[in-house]
């Protein structure tokens, strides 16, 4: 009897940041275009691409710049409840990006649902309420918030070996070409740099799904 097998899913990673309002648009609208094609992707993972990794208050006009972003990302249609207190409010602002960082790469020693809870926690508790999660006790405070076992999380998230092994993932991106986000990789082979609109997303989904069906990807920029 024949046997016919079934194609595998097609791995979708999105490097980004925290911060960074537009990779949270992306990625609602690259998984809404993704659920289109009748499960011939994979659920969405992420990879984080920091903005800034050292500790360095950002002057007044990276703050003014930043307050900015948020405000044109709110105004798109499909954007979360965005807020520019995360920049006007603090002191300073984030002074890295790494802490909330670092906090999810030990979250995923918990399992990718951990890893999830956290990114939305603190995300949301950025960009919409203006918490500095670059302060490590606003962290921690977000991940009790959000069900992580602490016991487990505390240590993780002050180890070495957690910023180690998250440094090396940052530079393995770096040295495929991929330099800010957000960032698409689909099927290792395809980057889409920028955010795009969910009709875009669709557009270049479908057409990696047409091309996989015929001779090899070559390694494609868009």
């Amino acid at each position: 009897m024949a046997s016919f097998g079934v194609a595998p899913t097609v791995a979708l990673v999105l490097h980004g940041d925290v911060l960074d309002p537009c990779c949270w648009l992306a990625e609602k609208r690259i998984a809404i275009a993704a659920e289109q094609f009748g499960g011939r992707f994979s659920s969405l993972a992420h990879a984080a691409l920091p903005r800034s990794w050292e500790a360095r208050a950002p002057t007044a006009a990276e703050r003014r710049r930043f307050a900015a972003e948020l405000r044109r990302a709110a105004r798109q249609p499909d954007a979360p409840p965005f807020s520019p207190e995360l920049w006007l409010s603090n002191a300073t602002g984030p002074q890295s990006s790494a802490p909330a960082l670092l906090a999810i790469a030990a979250a995923r020693l918990q399992g990718t649902a951990a890893a999830t809870a956290l990114r939305s926690a603190l995300r949301e508790a950025a960009l919409v309420s203006g918490l500095d999660v670059s302060r490590h006790d606003i962290v921690i405070e977000v991940a009790a918030r959000a069900g992580l076992d602490m016991a487990r999380f505390v240590p993780a998230f002050q180890a070495p070996a957690t910023e180690r092994a998250l440094l090396d993932d940052i530079w393995a991106a770096w040295e495929l070409g991929i330099e800010s986000g957000p960032a698409l990789v689909i099927g290792e082979a395809w980057l889409v740099s920028g955010l795009r609109s969910q009709r875009e997303y669709r557009a270049l989904l479908k057409r990696f799904l047409v091309r996989c069906a015929g001779p090899p990807i070559e390694h494609t920029l868009h």
